[in-house]
């Protein structure tokens, strides 16, 4: 439970977080506009500068209110992703305001490669909020606007041209690398969505695998806990059967002796055959008691072989649980590879992004040396020439920054699928030893039931000799007259006396082997 809780704290942190970064980002880009705005306002008409002004104001208002919403908490998915939108809608606005002017105007505006990037910064924290269909409404919202600039650049009398040199002459436009980076925008776009979409599964995927191998843990943690209890259950009735055999053996010579003063007896019966009879009928007493308990043994013996039985049947189970595990860890395993070359995709993305940006920086420096041939009218432009050069430096480090991250991703990755290895190994190993255990238990369970076997023949001796006190006592009674015949009863039972000693002492031994088995499976756990 404290491991659920924990993933589901850590899936609410990264949800919030989103809408942060890209809020930050928001006033990032509304001070640039202020920057901008300052920089062209000699050259720009009153409808541009009002535009401006508007949309600025824009950004700082529903910024602020994205900002007071997740500190009360209060900020849904919904309202972020509108604020998105809104987002690429002022970017719309302030262009279209811009287009606005001489066709030459519109014309170097489109060209302009930071509306392009604006565009894709959009984009990518679009893709903060870990939802797919939100990334390509995105997408194609900012290719909409995109087509709807160059309209508004065609009413503006901007010639579509396709000639060699079109992108330097003024108030003309390459058709073709417009619609191209239009494409390559939607593109982008959707492979992004492919990798979010990617991520969000293998993040599903692991927190469900997380819950199942916690619940594996749990299962194995309480099989352990009752083979400890059964181990010691089984511990305690071979201490109890080794007392009764202690007992049992110890009664087993007091019959002995008894045997041997009978012995005596018999060759003094002169002196007192009703010391004899007696003796008689006290052997006879403790060999019914010693039948009693021995019969008490037997059931002991019974239960303890269903109780092994069962812990068989338990162990079997959780070797299937076992093999689904190992199973798992490795499907795991395949889910992180994909992951890796996903990573390689968005690798080679983040490549073409700073490849924009040194071309962006090296545009902003070709307009700042135009800027300086125009001298006091291209002064504004300039200052806009120096802020795209800013963006375009740290949008290259930006790039950098998320190589890195994506290097600290794959060693995560990479981390992982060792982890995983060497999960499936120990999974493997522990599949091993409960295969030894499963044999150990095997092994006790025809120990017990020889036990029993020796148990049940040591029982009929039992019987045999108490038949052969009931012989004795009738024959104690006539011994006066066939002295020859007790001698010959008592030596049989002596005999048989020395059998039943030679069987507990084997009883003994296996008892001894028995409680060794089931300090073995205690400790074992």
């Amino acid at each position: 439970m404290v491991s659920k809780h924990s993933q589901e704290s850590r899936s609410l942190d990264w949800s919030q977080l989103g809408p942060v970064y890209v809020n930050r980002v928001r006033f990032a880009l509304a001070f640039f506009y202020i920057l901008a705005t300052l920089g062209s306002y000699q050259t720009s008409t009153r409808l541009q500068t009002s535009a401006y002004l508007v949309g600025i104001s824009c950004m700082f208002l529903y910024g602020f209110i994205q900002r007071s919403l997740l500190h009360r908490g209060k900020l849904n998915q919904i309202l972020a992703k509108g604020f998105i939108l809104l987002d690429i809608c002022v970017l719309f606005g302030v262009t279209a305001a811009g287009l606005l002017g001489t066709k030459e105007t519109a014309a170097d505006l489109v060209k302009s490669p930071i509306l392009y990037v604006l565009y894709y910064f959009y984009i990518t924290y679009s893709a903060f909020l870990f939802s797919e269909g939100f990334l390509l409404i995105s997408t194609y919202t900012s290719a909409f606007f995109l087509v709807c600039i160059l309209l508004i650049a065609k009413m503006q009398g901007v010639q579509f041209l396709e000639v060699q040199g079109v992108q330097s002459m003024p108030g003309s436009l390459a058709i073709s690398n417009e619609i191209f980076k239009i494409f390559f925008l939607i593109c982008f776009g959707y492979l992004t969505a492919r990798v979010l979409k990617l991520m969000n599964s293998i993040r599903a995927e692991a927190e469900k695998k997380g819950e199942l191998a916690l619940q594996e843990k749990e299962n194995s943690e309480q099989l352990n806990s009752e083979l400890i209890h059964i181990g010691s259950e089984l511990s305690q009735t071979l201490r109890k059967l080794k007392e009764i055999l202690n007992k049992f053996r110890g009664e087993l010579q007091d019959e002995s002796k008894a045997i041997e003063d009978l012995n005596d007896f018999t060759q003094s019966f002169s002196q007192s055959i009703q010391s004899s009879v007696e003796d008689i009928l006290l052997q006879h007493q403790e060999v019914t008691g010693l039948d009693e308990k021995s019969g008490s043994l037997k059931e002991s013996l019974e239960d303890l072989e269903a109780v092994v039985v069962a812990l068989h049947g338990k162990m079997d189970g959780f070797q299937i649980q076992s093999e689904e595990l190992v199973s798992t860890i490795k499907n795991l395993d395949d889910r992180l590879s994909m992951v890796n070359d996903s990573q390689r995709e968005v690798t080679e993305v983040n490549e073409i992004m700073a490849e924009i940006a040194d071309r962006t920086n090296l545009l902003a420096l070709n307009a700042s040396i135009e800027a300086a041939r125009a001298g006091e009218h291209g002064r504004g432009f300039a200052v806009v020439a120096f802020e795209v050069a800013k963006l375009a430096e740290n949008s290259n480090e930006n790039a950098s920054k998320i190589k890195k991250i994506i290097q600290k991703a794959n060693s995560v990755i990479a981390e992982g699928t060792k982890l995983a290895l060497e999960s499936t190994k120990k999974s493997e190993a522990l599949q091993s030893g409960y295969q030894d255990l499963q044999s150990a238990i095997q092994e006790a369970t025809n120990k017990i039931r020889s036990q029993r076997e020796l148990n049940t023949f040591m029982l009929h001796s039992i019987i045999k000799i108490g038949k052969l006190s009931v012989d004795l006592e009738n024959e104690s009674k006539l011994l006066s007259g066939n002295k020859d015949r007790m001698l010959e009863v008592v030596k049989k039972m002596y005999q048989v006396n020395l059998e039943v000693t030679a069987l507990s002492e084997m009883i003994t031994l296996e008892t001894n082997n028995l409680e060794q088995h089931s300090v073995n499976l205690t400790t074992a756990n």
